[in-house]
């Protein structure tokens, strides 16, 4: 089975300037660990959040995913800028190299120029919401990189690498295909959303149906964080007593991109039902 490596953000420079690309993801924690000898590419860092920083002439936002991994999509050529395998599948590239290949590889396609972030409490990488309704496509790639599709609903088909670590939510229904959501594990979540406040990231409120919601969850569930700091912090909380999430979105952290701050108690994966609420409502600040 394959295992995440890094995600690929692209900056398109006729619609977005990379300086205020690399300010934000600077801000989010992210140092510059290396840069692409051909000079056509970058890759940032903050703990084990790692990008690949591209400037390619398609839109900026998530434009592909990378894994340690033996096996190779089908159709997939060699890239010249990482050395890595890579296949496009309309429009996003899957980077695929073997894990104990993949050193010997970075290191003759990158420069070492920093070391990873680590001020930030960000953890890792623990999925992203794939926009593809046509199944065959779904089905390759899950196929190809030995994901483990673990539950199906009228809204996602939800597929997780070997150890859960991370997780694909392939929402069927929305097209074109594109990634336009990413969740990153924190383990204290009011510190990260503190420092990226700080820092000038701004969040939507919570939706006051959504408040409902909430509330009705904290009714049938004692053993959940205390009400004054979900209320407090505006976050959204999914799940039961026993296995939840506390999320914080931040929709303008980088262009495109719904970025999801998740911290779990005996959660493994997304939880959907916070996912399909920041997909409806992300872009629409509510009054109190």
């Amino acid at each position: 089975m394959a295992e995440l490596n890094f995600i690929e953000y692209n900056v398109n420079p006729n619609t977005h300037k990379a300086e205020d690309i690399t300010i934000n993801l600077t801000g989010l924690g992210f140092n510059q660990i290396s840069v692409s000898k051909d000079g056509k590419a970058s890759m940032w860092a903050v703990n084990q959040c790692v990008i690949l920083l591209n400037s390619l002439d398609i839109p900026s936002g998530l434009s592909g995913i990378g894994f340690n991994a033996t096996n190779s999509l089908d159709g997939s050529s060699h890239c010249d800028t990482t050395g890595l395998s890579v296949a496009k599948v309309q429009g996003i590239n899957v980077y695929t190299y073997p894990v104990e290949q993949f050193k010997g590889t970075y290191d003759k396609h990158f420069t070492t120029v920093g070391v990873a972030g680590v001020e930030s409490p960000l953890d890792y990488f623990a999925g992203i919401v794939f926009n593809c309704s046509n199944i065959n496509t779904v089905n390759m790639i899950n196929d190809g990189l030995k994901f483990r599709v673990v539950k199906k609903s009228s809204n996602y088909i939800t597929s997780v690498c070997e150890h859960n670590r991370f997780n694909i939510m392939w929402n069927v229904n929305k097209d074109p295909v594109g990634i336009d959501t990413l969740v990153i594990k924190t383990d204290e979540i009011v510190d990260t959303t503190a420092l990226l406040t700080a820092k000038g990231f701004s969040s939507p409120k919570i939706t006051k149906e959504q408040k409902k919601v909430i509330t009705n969850i904290y009714k049938k569930n004692s053993n959940l964080p205390p009400k004054h700091v979900t209320r407090g912090w505006e976050f959204n909380i999914a799940g039961k007593d026993k296995s939840y999430v506390l999320e914080k979105n931040f929709p303008e952290a980088l262009p495109n991109l719904e970025l999801i701050i998740s911290q779990r108690h005996n959660h493994n994966g997304l939880n959907e039902d916070s996912i399909f609420y920041y997909g409806e409502f992300d872009a629409t600040p509510q009054a109190v």
